[in-house]
């Protein structure tokens, strides 16, 4: 899940040639809620600020039990609940950070992470499979941050897994503006193209579909699940040579992210979108 939403916390191709021997960089971590106001009116702990500072390097188990380590000591600091649901839920530990975020959605405490809460919310729901609680955790976000786009694709994605596609579609379309304006964030682009390709299968528009995921991977050709998805989508059309190609270069991607056990260099070829091959060609009089 892996912020885009508002670049709070969620939300999560090697230079496009896809040189085997080349790691992809890695994501600049989407920033977290800022520090509460000097003066505040509810009851807090310092250690709390700390562990978002952990959350923004990374350290999210390290940033979950500082947050329980509060709520052993001082559990009227409700906020502890929203810092520690919002480290379970990066850490892919729905259950146990679904249960902190609804006590942190109950608090009647104005925290700062407070209306933010619900987005978290929802995406721990989406993923267990609850898709009322989601739609209805979204629908709360939306009303306290009208417009936000990543909760918009988060209903967006509970009206697709309902087949309810017309409504599927204009969600998709109303997040990509949000993620377009008033300046361009290509990998949450990428998001919403990848799963309008998704749409588009489901009613069996394949063209569409590998039109879609071409521009999600001219956004951000670092998804490897967009490059399974182009995999698929090329071998329906009987684009051989290319499926291989997009197979090679999600498993590049997994290979440089430890996801799965570095193989021998594939000799398949880089897939690469016609608008970067252009700007990678050597260019007349260099070598």
């Amino acid at each position: 899940m892996p912020l885009a939403s508002m670049h709070l916390l969620l939300s999560l191709v090697v230079g496009l040639s896809l040189d085997p021997q080349v790691v992809p960089p890695t994501p600049a971590a989407p920033a977290l809620p800022s520090a509460p106001p000097i003066s505040i009116a509810y009851p807090d702990d310092p250690r709390l600020d700390m562990a978002l500072g952990m959350m923004r390097k990374g350290s999210f188990e390290v940033a979950a039990l500082t947050a329980q380590t509060v709520l052993k000591s001082r559990a009227e600091v409700e906020r502890a609940y929203a810092v520690l649901g919002i480290a379970r839920n990066k850490l892919k530990q729905y259950e146990a950070a679904r249960a902190a975020l609804e006590k942190a959605n109950a608090s009647k405490q104005e925290f700062p992470e407070r209306r933010h809460v619900p987005h978290f919310l929802g995406w721990c729901c989406f993923h267990l499979g609850d898709m009322d609680a989601a739609r209805a955790a979204f629908t709360e976000h939306l009303k306290r941050v009208p417009d936000e786009p990543d909760s918009t694709f988060g209903l967006a994605l509970v009206a697709l897994s309902e087949d309810q596609l017309d409504e599927a579609q204009a969600l998709f379309e109303k997040a990509l503006e949000g993620f377009s304006k008033p300046t361009p964030k290509p990998v949450d682009q990428a998001r919403v193209w990848t799963r309008m390709a998704d749409l588009a299968l489901r009613r069996d528009d394949v063209v569409r579909a590998e039109s879609l995921l071409q521009q999600a991977i001219q956004a951000s050709a670092l998804q490897h699940e967009t490059w399974a998805k182009v995999a698929r989508v090329k071998d329906r059309l009987g684009k051989t040579a290319e499926a291989d190609a997009a197979r090679a270069n999600e498993r590049r991607i997994l290979e440089a992210l430890g996801r799965t056990a570095v193989t021998a260099p594939t000799a398949a070829p880089a897939l690469v979108p016609s608008t970067q091959q252009d700007a990678q060609a050597p260019k007349k009089g260099t070598p």
